[in-house]
């Protein structure tokens, strides 16, 4: 009985770690900002976000579109 125990609970353990690696990974990654050079970004970063915003509210302030504004093209 002991060792059937010892071989579920090891197996249960290694269930619950590769669950995490894969599913908490992207949690977490979800919920913060981490680098754009971040080996495993599931996401586009929000680095510049604010850069956009100010942009955009001066594009309307000026009735020009954003991206002429801000020279991207």
């Amino acid at each position: 009985m002991g060792i059937a125990r010892n071989l579920l609970k090891s197996a249960a353990r290694g269930v619950y770690t590769r669950f995490m690696d894969k599913v908490g990974g992207k949690l977490v990654a979800g919920m913060a900002d981490t680098s754009s050079d971040a080996p495993d970004a599931y996401y586009a970063p929000k680095r510049d976000v604010y850069a956009q915003m100010v942009a955009e509210e001066q594009a309307r302030a000026t009735g020009q579109p954003a991206a002429e504004r801000s020279g991207d093209g």
